[in-house]
């Protein structure tokens, strides 16, 4: 259930002791907010397109796109019977993004994570039947943008929960429902990328290629 799952991320994000500050200089500052609201993207309409790369490029989510092409190589994995597995991530692919895959530690049937190389960040990824938008529960969310990656819906967004800043969360939509990405600040270490700019630099390492259609 994504209530189970959420309220499991939320926990982990929340548990830490002693408060984290993010560091300055990110790729995507949090968009201060109120609380449980979505960011308009109305405005954007115009603006430049949402980087989607593979070569390790974050989506930026505060622009959205604007109907340019969207690239064709290296497209979604193509559905398989049963849901998908994220721990079954081949390891060449997550040592590319930064991340140790003998850490690799599976927390349900569909979730699975992984320490970062520098010790620095963990990564949770989640497959859920629910879409992006049923991520956002009402009050339960802050700081929410909104982008396209490949032409899939991404929601970028802070639990309320995680009052010491040490996680961020990304949903990615699916054809089935979402994939949930969860970063997390290991054992109060002080990374240079704050939290979600941290999350969306690990999806766009692991790519398109990685994530069921």
């Amino acid at each position: 259930m994504i209530t189970a799952v959420i309220c499991g991320t939320v926990l982990l994000l929340s548990a830490c002791n002693g408060e984290a500050t993010p560091a300055k200089g990110t790729t995507a500052p949090a968009t201060s907010g109120t609380t449980g609201s979505v960011t308009s993207t109305s405005a954007a309409a115009n603006a430049p397109t949402t980087t989607r790369t593979d070569s390790g490029s974050a989506p930026e989510t505060t622009r959205t796109d604007s109907g340019g092409d969207t690239p064709t190589t290296k497209t979604a994995a193509p559905a398989a019977d049963g849901p998908w597995d994220p721990c079954g991530i081949p390891a060449a692919d997550l040592a590319a993004a930064g991340l140790d895959s003998g850490t690799r530690e599976r927390k349900d049937a569909r979730g699975c994570q992984w320490l970062a190389s520098d010790g620095k960040y963990e990564l949770l990824i989640n497959s859920l039947n629910e879409t992006v938008d049923q991520l956002l529960k009402p009050g339960a969310y802050r700081d929410l943008r909104r982008t396209e990656y490949y032409g899939r819906q991404v929601v970028v967004f802070n639990s309320v929960q995680d009052s010491n800043h040490i996680g961020c969360l990304m949903g990615v939509q699916t054809s089935t429902g979402s994939v949930l990405f969860t970063t997390r600040k290991h054992n109060g270490q002080s990374p240079t990328l704050e939290p979600c700019a941290a999350v969306q630099e690990f999806a766009a390492k692991l790519g398109n290629k990685n994530l069921p259609a």
